[in-house]
């Protein structure tokens, strides 16, 4: 065990002890600094607050360099003979490394604590004892000669006074009750306020047999207190007065009555035993209710969120972690801010007074009276409040208290921006881990862990949800993981099957639906129209068929309710998402609409997304593989969105994604396929070929469903060309040869001509460069019967890659000076960068190295600006082999890593 060497002294002048010796802490400056690091003991003290203290908001230009030097002096005089010393660095702070058993303010909580428990067990003797010997550490007014904060000062006052009331308390039962009048009267002099004293007080003088004095003490503080506070005693008090007096008629000695001081109101609900997660959030929460910070304010933290997300058990865990350091009492109030009729703050005032012992009838019916009344009898006291459930702020406004010393823990629906005190403590869903941990606690997740995962996607890190799987598992009913993630994977059914007596997700999403005005409803449900991903405001401004600007104030309305979340805005536009399980509500709703209505709304979101893409798509490289417009509806937007494509498009995907199986489940074919083909711009682009893949045939199946044959042709020859780029070239060969069939059936040449572009590019790969050539040629006769110019110089470059492979190269150049006069017909950058670097692989090959390398490095600038890192990697690797060619090893080098 630690040999205790150091002590330190807050009660009286500040002071360091080592073995009983006085160190000396040096001038006024040093010594303040010392205050503030013994306040704080095992806490770091920035050098920023350092300088506050000192200066004030005038600190000198050398401030901090003073404070290094006042810190360097207090370590010396610190310094114990063995080496070493108390004063810690921490970054930009400093630290007493000092345990509470060395310092007077450690000791004294320590005894203080001890003798309200033998107290409390009768041991009335050894109670005192410990009192007295608490009381004896003080040696003088706290922080005598010290500028301190004077919240410290009442504090430990505060503290001194209680220790005082406890021992006259033992002494009271132990019969000394002429030695303690004179004490008592003193104090009640320093004191003129406290109950407690003049309640002991009145309790002496009865059994002195001095009744007349006890009564005159009652009548005098009571006048004092009606006067200058404009309260009436309370309950307790009068109780004993009444006792007193009616003692004093009889005539007959007996024993009187000792006043007992009315009980702390302590109101905190039940924690939840099985609380999980959130542990950093918890920490840093606990840390501002417990510090003692030199703030005139009380620490008010709002804890706001959706249903369900453990705003509640989240407080009361915290309020019972801190109850002890708030021994004047703990209140609750359900505020009832989700319901039709909240309470009203008069109501919740009145409860506060009356649980401070305040009667009924003296209560004052103005709020601000109440309000005043409220603060004047928390004032100097540590009281936490607990307010659950807010409406807003015009209800909280009343219930806070001015001073510090109080804490106040809010929970609410709202986001209370407008409140002027508190901080804002928005909580989220659990994260995955915390979100396992929890339904690990409530269920067994290691026998069916697929199951688990699956149930914890449908619960989407929302606790109600957890604990409502884990209450119907957990109830001997015999369903299991596996049974719940059945029940849970079907949308329709999920809100039915999370319910468990009285714990139902539906019931807690719809009290902050009936909250809403009827047209902010009404665009809540129809985000259950949207596809399942987050969405832009212009989006849900089309499901509901209104102006953006209306839709726009509706959604930052329900994101202030926190019924929908806003995310990042990478392209400047307002985003947003809805809980899975708030969907799912959405979705229940919106299905009382009309069916027609709610097939028209999703088109229109649907051909939003579609036009945008289209408009955005535009913008890119242009794919021969793109086809012409289908016949699904479009519906017009600001063309200023998609100002910037490739930003829009990776902001975009998770939606269009969505947007994709979205159409999809609606037997929007059309729309579907559309939607697939225009996204493959980008996948192409980005070589998401996971992301492409997924998303046409998931299109493929549905414009099966539908017969959209052009479409199914269209999405064959985008899966062709995926297995293209992973070398599987028998898929590719089958997706190719199928959608040529597809569009030979239906008449339609742009389509062969585009799956035989790709039969093309399959026959070079395997080495069949004279099929190649025919392939090749046979599609540009079809671009150039239908006057496609893009497909006829693919067509070209094509031939001439097959011709130079055979090593015709006079005949590649030929070609693709054909192709490259065709680009220059249609102004497109990325084919002709396309087209350069095919004729830089022909001069490779005829040795050419200095026009490889003219044409390459056109072609690798032209890249560059199109921002196609995968086109222009492909240009560096010939670039590589062109200066390998004359063995320029350094050039090669830099050439790989990118800095031509």
């Amino acid at each position: 065990m630690k040999e205790i060497a150091y002590f330190y002294r807050l009660f009286g002048e500040p002071a360091a002890e080592w073995q009983g010796t006085d160190l000396p802490l040096g001038p006024p400056q040093a010594r303040r600094v010392f205050a503030l690091l013994l306040i704080e003991a095992g806490r770091p003290v920035s050098r920023d607050r350092i300088v506050d203290e000192l200066w004030g908001e005038n600190p000198p230009i050398s401030a901090k360099v003073q404070v290094q030097g006042l810190i360097s002096g207090l370590r010396r005089a610190l310094r114990s003979p063995r080496g070493g010393g108390p004063i810690l660095t921490r970054g930009a702070a400093y630290l007493l490394d000092a345990r509470p058993e060395e310092t007077d303010t450690g000791r004294f909580t320590c005894l203080a604590a001890q003798g309200r428990e033998l107290l409390a067990r009768d041991c009335h003797r050894e109670a005192a004892q410990r009192f007295r010997d608490a009381l004896e550490l003080w040696r003088g007014p706290v922080l005598a000669g010290i500028p301190a904060a004077a919240e410290v000062v009442a504090r430990w006052e505060e503290e001194r006074l209680a220790a005082l009331e406890g021992r006259a308390e033992a002494e009271l039962e132990l019969g000394e009750h002429d030695r303690l009048i004179p004490e008592l009267r003193d104090v009640l002099a320093e004191a003129p306020f406290r109950e407690r004293v003049c309640g002991q007080l009145m309790t002496a003088l009865a059994h002195a047999g001095r009744v007349a004095e006890a009564l005159d003490v009652y009548t005098g503080w009571r006048r004092r207190l009606v006067d200058e506070l404009g309260v009436e005693p309370s309950p307790a008090i009068r109780a004993l007065h009444c006792e007193i007096l009616r003692d004093g008629q009889g005539g007959a000695a007996r024993e009187h009555p000792a006043y007992q001081e009315p009980a702390v109101p302590s109101q905190l609900p039940p924690g939840i035993p099985d609380f999980v997660g959130r542990d950093e959030l918890i920490a840093d929460l606990l840390a501002e209710l417990r510090q003692d910070t030199g703030r005139d304010t009380p620490p008010v933290l709002l804890l706001t969120g959706a249903g369900g997300i453990g705003k509640s058990s989240l407080a009361i865990k915290l309020a019972h972690q801190v109850a002890d350091d708030y021994p004047d009492g703990r209140l609750f109030a359900a505020l009832r801010g989700t319901t039709s009729e909240p309470r009203s703050p008069e109501a919740v005032l009145a409860g506060f007074l009356r649980a401070f012992g305040v009667p009924t009838e003296v209560i004052p019916g103005d709020i601000d009276e109440s309000a005043c009344l409220f603060r004047s009898l928390v004032h100097g006291r540590r009281v936490l409040f607990v307010l659950d459930d807010a409406a807003g702020e015009a209800q909280l406004r009343p219930l806070l208290p001015a001073g510090r010393g109080c804490a106040v823990l809010v929970t609410s629906r709202f986001v209370l921006a407008g409140l002027e005190l508190g901080r804002q403590v928005p909580l989220d869903v659990m994260p995955p881990c915390d979100a396992k941990a929890l339904l690990a606690k409530l269920t067994e997740i290691d026998e069916d862990p697929v199951a688990a995962q699956r149930v914890l996607d449908h619960c989407d890190g929302l606790p109600l949800a957890l604990r409502i799987v884990g209450s119907r598992i957990g109830d001997h009913s015999g369903w299991r993981l596996a049974d719940a993630a059945s029940e849970l994977s079907v949308e329709r059914r999920r809100l039915d099957w999370l319910c468990a007596g009285d714990l139902a997700v539906r019931g807690s999403l719809s009290l902050g639906y009936r909250q809403l005005a009827p047209d902010r409803q009404r665009l809540f449900r129809r985000l259950g129209l949207l596809p399942p991903a987050d969405f832009p405001a212009w989006a849900a401004a089309l499901a509901d068929n209104g102006e953006p600007e209306s839709a726009a104030r509706a959604l930052e309305d329900l994101r202030h309710r926190h019924m929908v979340q806003p995310v990042s805005r990478e392209t400047g536009v307002p985003r947003y998402r809805v809980h899975d399980l708030l969907r799912a509500y959405a979705v229940e709703e919106v299905a009382a609409e009309p069916e027609r209505a709610r097939a028209d709304a999703t088109e229109r979101v649907l051909g939003g997304w579609l036009w945008l893409a289209e408009k955005a798509a535009d913008r890119l490289s242009r794919s021969v593989l793109r086809p012409a417009p289908g016949d699904a509806a479009r519906t017009s937007l600001d063309e200023r969105l998609v100002t910037e494509p490739l930003p829009w498009f990776q902001s975009e995907l998770p939606a269009l994604e969505a947007a994709v199986s979205h159409a999809a489940g609606a037997g929007l074919g059309e729309l579907a396929w559309e939607l697939a083909v225009v996204t493959a711009s980008y996948f192409d682009h980005s070589g998401l070929y996971a992301e492409w893949s997924r998303c046409h045939r998931c299109a493929l199946e549905a414009a099966r469903a539908s017969g959209c044959a052009r479409g199914e042709a269209a999405l064959l020859r985008g899966i062709g060309q995926i297995h293209l780029y992973r070398d599987d070239f028998r898929e590719a060969g089958e997706a190719f040869t199928e959608s040529r069939r597809i569009s030979e059936r239906i008449g339609d040449p742009a389509g062969r001509a585009r799956a035989l572009t790709g039969l093309c590019v399959l026959a070079r790969s395997a080495g069949r460069h004279e099929k190649a050539r025919v392939t090749a040629r046979r599609a540009l006769a079809l671009f150039s019967e239908i006057g496609d110019v893009l497909g006829m110089a693919h067509a070209h470059t094509s031939h001439a890659v097959a011709s130079a492979e055979l090593g015709l190269l006079d005949e590649a150049e030929a070609e693709l000076d054909k192709a490259a006069r065709l680009c220059a017909e249609l102004g497109d950058p990325h084919r002709m960068a396309l087209v350069l670097h095919r004729r830089g692989q022909v001069h490779l090959r005829r040795h050419d190295r200095r026009s490889a390398m003219s044409c390459l490095r056109r072609a690798l600038d032209l890249l560059d600006s199109l921002s196609d890192e995968i086109c222009a990697s492909r240009v560096r690797l010939d670039l590589g082999r062109a200066r390998a060619m004359e063995g320029d090893r350094r050039a090669l080098g830099k050439m790989l890593i990118g800095t031509p």
